[in-house]
């Protein structure tokens, strides 16, 4: 449970849990802190020429260096530590090949780039466009990588604190005390945001074909188009994890990927940043762990108990039934707008599929759809009055429907205003000479999910793969989704964003290797503006052992990397401007330091069985 968590493994481990500690660690001894000094290194997505002219601005000095190199993503320079810096990189090239491997849309008649005369800009093929790399820092004793994109871009030039918006404690572009996945996460972020930028310009540029000339196309990254390019960033993210060609590095990190994607595109009214100079032996950090553990409380166990059960019913209201009900509601669209549709000039009348019974009319195209469905009874009103073809998001039919699709425990009902079905994957869904369709199911719409306890109301977004198995069985795997919306109960009532992807998508695997991460808003113990967040399995979402976790309070966001051996417990909390603290207990032995970036500034170590932090000047402080 969440509750042995927070309130034993984590809590315990860090409070202590009573009683006297190993005699070695009731000295208090001076710490002996390192001088310090700052690297500052770079990177930009694959696609931009990386020669150009990489400008650093020293805030705090006006102190300006200005160098042309050969490769930004293999440059290392100096830094003052804990000053304020800008950095700035324009590039040489003034073109770009298209980075999707679905091709970036429709282009004008006799375009030198479209090489094979298709009037389409296919994968690789070139585009006339240049992007902006700027962002903000402080330089972090050690190391600092600057992931620099147009969206770190339109951040820094609007001098935006987006730290509580992604959950992140440093901003998402800048990484200082880092591990392989950090590294891994923070790069591949980058390539998605610099994608859904380089894919929002090509959708404008298509978009202009089609006017007579009033169409505007962005030529800098814009605020306001935050959620577009989160949606096409999310291309990035299913592109490369089903194409052979495309980076599997990315199944180890999606979900965090996912999250940072959704939480930083869904960004609204983002808070000013504030510009306070940072001191090296700062308790910043000390006094958020503090916060933290004052609402998730040990003294105080029906906090933790709170906590367990608002994560449980979030569970249990998402578990293996509810998800088969939306693979149910994909299989009959999906079924009944191949077989009895347009796309096969069916004749208007009454049809049975399985245990369904249709009665399709025409003028409007409308669909009445009753009976069973994979031991689902299924209920669908359906009206689709236009059907189009979308050379960028691919083939697509819009209309409305309300459908209830009811299992054992789970009834799954759709109101949809407007229902968005795309078909794109392996075969084409649209050719009537195949005798079963297979490839990529896409539908959005407002859906809600209830059982006996709770509901889950909100936009869903999913992709649904169908392919035919070894055993020439024709099935479907609910491959992700993006769910927000809000979770209500006799108990809560809690906004949620979720995201679910397919980490590892083989084809013709049945079982799905399915990630979630989880972000939860909800007010625990008076705190009203607690955040939760959560990236794994989500049947362990409420029992917990070795995960990442993302918390937020009173406008501060820390990161907690939690493994359990045994009774054995490492805790890293990455809390703002690159601060850490690393926790290990063995026993009754506690061990670790707080740091700020590569700088040890202090000790963990015990006094009587308390942990706590021991400080330069011999003062000793504990977590709680």
């Amino acid at each position: 449970m969440l509750k042995k968590l927070l309130s034993v493994s984590l809590l315990m481990s860090l409070v202590g849990c009573g009683g006297s500690s190993d005699d070695r660690q009731t000295s208090i001894a001076p710490v002996t802190v390192e001088s310090t000094s700052s690297l500052v290194s770079f990177y930009i997505a694959p696609w931009q020429s990386k020669t150009g002219t990489l400008t650093l601005t020293n805030d705090n000095t006006g102190n300006v260096q200005s160098i042309a190199v050969a490769d930004i993503n293999n440059v290392t320079l100096s830094a003052a530590t804990l000053n304020f810096y800008r950095v700035e990189f324009v590039s040489d090239g003034t073109t770009i090949p298209c980075p999707s491997f679905a091709g970036c849309g429709r282009t004008f008649r006799d375009n030198p780039y479209d090489e094979n005369n298709n009037r389409r800009l296919d994968y690789q093929e070139v585009m006339d466009m240049t992007l902006s790399y700027r962002a903000d820092f402080v330089a972090a004793p050690g190391e600092n990588k600057l992931y620099l994109s147009p969206v770190s871009s339109v951040i820094s030039d609007e001098n935006l604190d987006i730290t509580l918006e992604s959950l992140s404690a440093t901003p998402f572009y800048h990484l200082t005390h880092s591990q392989l996945n950090d590294n891994l996460e923070a790069e591949l972020l980058t390539n998605a945001l610099t994608f859904g930028v380089i894919l929002k310009r090509a959708a404008d540029l298509e978009e202009s074909l089609n006017t007579t000339g009033n169409s505007v196309i962005e030529q800098q990254a814009q605020l306001v188009s935050l959620p577009f390019y989160r949606t096409y960033a999310d291309r990035y993210v299913s592109e490369n994890l089903l194409n052979v060609n495309g980076n599997q590095l990315l199944q180890a990190v999606v979900g965090e990927v996912k999250q940072k994607l959704a939480s930083i595109g869904d960004a609204q009214n983002i808070a000013t940043r504030a510009l306070e100079q940072p001191q090296l032996h700062s308790k910043e950090l000390l006094e958020d762990v503090r916060n933290i553990l004052g609402v998730a409380r040990l003294q105080e166990q029906k906090y933790s108990d709170e906590l367990t059960e608002n994560l449980t019913e979030f569970e249990d209201i998402l578990d293996q039934e509810s998800q088969q009900t939306l693979i149910v509601l994909a299989n009959v669209l999906y079924d009944v707008i191949y077989n009895f549709s347009p796309l096969n000039d069916t004749d208007a009348g009454i049809y049975t599929l399985q245990g369904l019974t249709i009665n399709y009319q025409h003028s409007p195209y409308s669909w009445e759809i009753t009976g069973q469905y994979d031991n689902h009874d299924v209920q669908i009103d359906l009206s689709i009055p236009q059907w189009r073809v979308s050379g960028l998001l691919g083939n697509q039919v819009s209309g409305i429907m309300n459908a209830k699709v009811t299992g054992s425990d789970t009834q799954l009902n759709v109101d949809a205003r407007e229902l968005v079905v795309s078909f794109d994957g392996t075969d084409d869904p649209f050719s009537a000479e195949q005798s079963e369709t297979t490839g990529q199911l896409k539908i959005a719409t407002n859906v809600s999910l209830e059982n006996e306890h709770s509901s889950l109301t909100g936009d869903i977004k999913l992709t649904a793969n169908r392919f035919v198995t070894p055993f020439e069985e024709l099935v479907t795997v609910l491959s992700g989704f993006d769910f927000k919306g809000q979770l209500i109960s006799e108990n809560q009532t809690t906004p949620f964003n979720l995201q679910a992807i397919e980490a590892t998508p083989f084809i013709d695997e049945v079982s799905a290797n399915i990630v979630f991460a989880v972000q939860l808003m909800m007010s625990l113990n008076g705190a009203k503006d607690f955040q939760f967040a959560y990236v794994g399995r989500l049947n362990r979402l409420a029992e917990i052992s070795n995960a990442e976790l993302a918390l937020r309070l009173k406008n501060r966001a820390l990161e907690i990397n939690l493994r359990t051996v045994g009774n054995n417990i490492n805790a890293v909390i990455k809390g703002a401007q690159g601060r850490w603290l690393d926790v290990k207990q063995k026993g009754r032995n506690y061990s670790g330091g707080l740091y700020f970036g590569d700088t040890q500034i202090a000790d963990v170590t015990a006094v009587r069985g308390v942990p706590g932090i021991l400080f330069p000047d011999g003062t000793f402080e504990s977590l709680f």
